[in-house]
């Protein structure tokens, strides 16, 4: 496979910054992308990537690149400079980024930042004022608003002269009270005839969210209708800003990861502060969990003793059970999980869910179960019958794990609570012991 540029590009500025090539590393970067040399910087050492970040010829150059980094790597970069330095970075970024950073940084040093930044903080301080993880959180406050008075020419006119907005997909139509009213796209506005009023050629009622929506609730709301903008409304109605496209795309990758996270049964604060010790602590109550369900499943196979001991066997293929127990219920859970995260599926669609899954596990059940019970018989082990144990055993440990894959998920979403967290350790770890019981509650009752 060939090497990316990003990899070639790292490459060659490690070893020109290392050798002290710095007017050589100085002219690659000139010549490279922002996106590209984020990727590099995301991949060295905090002593590489503070090197090569000095490199950078401008304050705007910085300011691209730091918009572009990973959380962890802008928090180290910004708090090496002083104030002054680390507010001019971020002047020349839109005020929903900038914001974005100093939320990575201490209080006290964002403070500073903020007070360096002088009267073009208004916007960031703003921003920072609203609940992390929400709609206002995230939304730029550059967009294009305009009075439904004006005509098509006039609101042309007006654009020609803003110059400094980011978000223009969309001009956003307001009354004489900033409420929003509505809305069209430049494509619109500009196919309109000159004199014709905003007001008679505007999309009324547009999808909107308020600030304090769930920035995951907005990702899902700009997927479903195909929205390369969409407008933040306060609790008047009073257009505040607009969640962007590409906004919108840095909240699915960062949902998509916590939900992976939590499956595995860490968290966001573990990769945003890496370390030995902050890591094992992060990592042990869920562990402990499965520790404790591994405890529990001792307990069970000591209860069904004799039957373990008049047919040893069963322990053979205890392995395969439990594991395909959990395969199942994983896969059932990953699949509402990430419905639910999508918006594909909802809540209230249980019965359509469980009926769905429990249908595809069911035809898995008995295709595995027979094979089970085939590869039984071959090897001729225990009584006459035992093949028929392990298959039931199979089916039952199966068609349970499938029913705990899928409704454990969707009672946390009920509940309030992130549906990820059932489908790490908690799915797991509920399988095995119920998975176990069932397969000795069957042994029991036919040996």
């Amino acid at each position: 496979m060939p090497e990316s540029r990003g990899s070639l590009l790292q490459a060659s500025l490690v070893r020109l910054v290392r050798r002290g090539a710095w007017a050589h590393a100085g002219r690659l970067l000139a010549k490279s992308h922002s996106a590209e040399i984020a990727e590099v910087l995301d991949r060295l050492t905090r002593s590489d990537r503070k090197a090569v970040f000095d490199l950078l010829d401008s304050a705007e150059a910085r300011a691209e690149v730091l918009a572009l980094l990973e959380f962890a790597a802008r928090a180290d970069l910004l708090g090496e400079f002083d104030p002054e330095m680390s507010a001019q970075i971020l002047r020349h970024m839109p005020p929903d980024d900038a914001a974005d950073v100093l939320r990575e940084l201490p209080r006290e040093t964002s403070d500073n930042i903020l007070g360096a930044i002088g009267d073009a903080a208004e916007d960031i301080e703003s921003l920072l004022g609203y609940t992390e993880d929400t709609a206002g959180a995230i939304m730029s406050t550059e967009f294009f608003a305009l009075p439904e008075s004006l005509t098509a020419k006039e609101a042309v006119e007006r654009l020609q002269q803003r110059q400094d907005t980011e978000a223009s997909f969309y001009v956003y139509v307001v009354d004489d009270r900033s409420y929003l009213v509505g809305v069209l796209s430049l494509r619109q506005l500009i196919l309109q005839p000159p004199y014709t009023l905003l007001k008679d050629c505007m999309v009324g009622e547009p999808i909107r969210v308020r600030t304090d929506d769930d920035q995951e609730e907005v990702a899902q709301l700009v997927a479903r209708y195909d929205l390369l903008a969409v407008p933040v409304v306060d609790h008047s109605n009073v257009l505040v800003g607009v969640v962007t496209v590409d906004d919108v795309i840095d909240v699915m990758r960062e949902e998509a990861t916590e939900d992976i996270l939590k499956m595995a049964g860490t968290t966001w604060e573990e990769v945003k502060s890496p370390g030995v010790f902050r890591g094992a602590w992060i990592r042990f109550p869920w562990l402990a969990a499965s520790f404790a369900g591994g405890f529990g499943g001792i307990l069970l196979l000591a209860r069904f003793e004799d039957v373990i001991q008049q047919t040893l066997a069963l322990t053979f293929f205890l392995p395969i059970i439990l594991g395909m127990g959990g395969n199942v219920a994983s896969q059932c859970a990953m699949v509402v999980v990430r419905g639910l995260a999508t918006g594909r599926l909802e809540v209230s669609s249980v019965g359509r869910i469980i009926g769905h899954e429990f249908g595809t596990s069911l035809l898995l059940a008995v295709t595995f179960s027979f094979a089970l019970g085939i590869v039984a018989t071959y090897l001729g082990f225990g009584p006459r019958h035992f093949p028929i144990v392990v298959s039931l055993g199979m089916f039952v440990a199966i068609t349970i794990a499938a029913m705990l894959g899928t409704t454990l998920p969707l009672l946390f979403s009920r509940l309030g609570a992130d549906p990820a967290i059932a489908s790490g350790p908690f799915v797991t770890t509920s399988t095995d012991i119920v998975g176990i019981a069932m397969f000795c509650l069957v042994a029991y009752l036919m040996l």
